[in-house]
């Protein structure tokens, strides 16, 4: 599924450029343009192919960085982020390790002005000295905010852990020091790179004339995105990491699974994240109610290029019994559920899905997402009843389930723990006791 986690949803003040006429309005990569059925909202989105770590040596950070300079550069007399306010909507930008997207939900008469304004102003990057240094500030406090953030913390650890090289393996947000080594140079060439027309795919959800607005931004396209993916290799056998950490306790595993062309797996992974760990249902949710009340789990299984990856996430708790609890109740997966209870499993599952992609927003997320990944009408409520995702879904047995689980589950995965000094120091304590 589509990861994008809440926290991770930046909103930015951002600054833009003129708007350009319709007939300049440079032309994607691809285009998806979709009706509205629901409350008069739709959601405006821009997607671009590239690493959060640059295209060089890594440069963490540098994505972001980027994204809000070209922003904060801009001239107009009202910005993009006030004209969005303005028009009784929100706006924000979201950086993953290879993917940066630009989000707006707005009434959906006010839909195809920003879509024109976003596209135009995003591929025709122009930035100063004076916006770098303003993104630069902006970015330092959601730096901040990060190191605050166990879900961040976790993620970053993680995947340190899991990938030995590529994108996945660093934060998509830079610590003060690597924020502190990003030149104006090196993020204008990233930008002039990253944000052109050819490296972006467009969503507009909710719009009330479809066919007008993809032809005003000149047509569907479907090209071949201008960046390659970039690949993240796996390490084997990671080895446990726990640090000290502000963000803690918490707790962390993530297992690296089948990449976006084995729909199928992939779709068993989707299943297997919720019956493990839908925060009510979930079988690790209900190991740990008992073993630690104040614990709270999350996760889910990330659908990439190569691989994809299972994040499981206790906060509250970062203790060897909530490790040994969560393990077990992985463990178990690895052998199939009886009738009742997968097909009990499998409509609640199904459900959850439907229910979560019902907003504007919530379509075009994996739209784009799914569309970056390479597999659009694999997006969950594509081609409704008969999509391809909720054929797959539909079709999962207990004997397939368990034994994707069983081939993904069983290698060792990367574990991180964060555990506060001060609660260091107490287990010190008590051993030395």
């Amino acid at each position: 599924m589509n990861p994008r986690p809440a926290a991770a949803v930046l909103a930015s003040a951002l600054a833009l450029a003129p708007l350009a006429s319709a007939a300049a309005t440079p032309r994607p990569a691809h285009t998806i343009v979709r009706p509205g059925d629901g409350p008069p909202l739709a959601a405006v989105e821009l997607w671009f192919r590239a690493p959060s770590i640059g295209f060089g040596d890594p440069r963490v950070g540098i994505a972001k960085l980027a994204a809000e300079s070209v922003a904060a550069s801009q001239g107009r007399e009202e910005p993009l982020a006030a004209l969005v306010q303005d028009r009784g909507g929100r706006l924000s930008i979201t950086v993953f390790a290879d993917s940066v997207q630009v989000s707006a939900v707005v009434p959906a008469s006010a839909a195809e002005e920003i879509a024109r304004v976003a596209l135009d102003d995003y591929t025709r990057p122009a930035l100063t000295e004076d916006g770098f240094k303003r993104a630069r500030a902006s970015v330092a406090v959601e730096a901040a905010e990060a190191q605050a953030d166990p879900d961040a913390q976790l993620r970053t650890r993680l995947f340190a852990q899991l990938f030995a090289q590529g994108p996945d393996r660093y934060a998509v947000m830079p610590t003060v020091k690597q924020l502190g080594a990003l030149v104006f140079p090196e993020v204008l060439a990233f930008a002039k790179r990253a944000f052109r027309a050819e490296n972006a795919v467009v969503v507009v959800v909710g719009v009330r004339d479809g066919p007008k607005l993809l032809a005003d931004l000149g047509g569907a396209g479907n090209q071949r995105i201008a960046e390659p993916v970039q690949i993240s290799r796996p390490i084997p056998g990671p080895s446990p990491v726990s640090d000290d950490s502000i963000a803690g306790p918490a707790l962390g595993f993530a297992f690296a699974g089948p990449p976006i062309a084995d729909q199928r797996a992939a779709t068993a992974m989707d299943f297997l994240s919720d019956y493990l760990l839908n925060e009510k249902t979930g079988t690790v949710a209900r190991a740990l109610r008992s073993l630690s009340p104040a614990a709270l789990v999350s996760g889910q299984f990330i659908t990439l290029h190569d691989p994809g990856i299972l994040l499981v996430e206790v906060v509250g708790d970062a203790s060897d019994a909530v490790r040994e609890a969560a393990a077990r109740a992985i463990a178990a997966v690895q052998r199939p559920l009886d009738a009742a209870t997968f097909q009990r499993a499998q409509r609640a599952y199904i459900y959850r899905l439907l229910h979560d992609v019902q907003t504007a927003q919530a379509k075009a997320d994996n739209l784009g997402w799914y569309t970056i990944e390479g597999a659009t009408s694999y997006a969950p409520f594509e081609g409704g009843e008969d999509g391809e995702y909720l054929k797959l879904a539909r079709a999962l047995t207990p004997d397939y389930v368990a034994a994707v689980a069983k081939k993904y589950l069983t290698h060792t995965p990367a574990i991180a723990a964060l555990v506060p000094a001060s609660l260091q120091k107490k287990a010190q304590a008590e051993d030395a006791k």
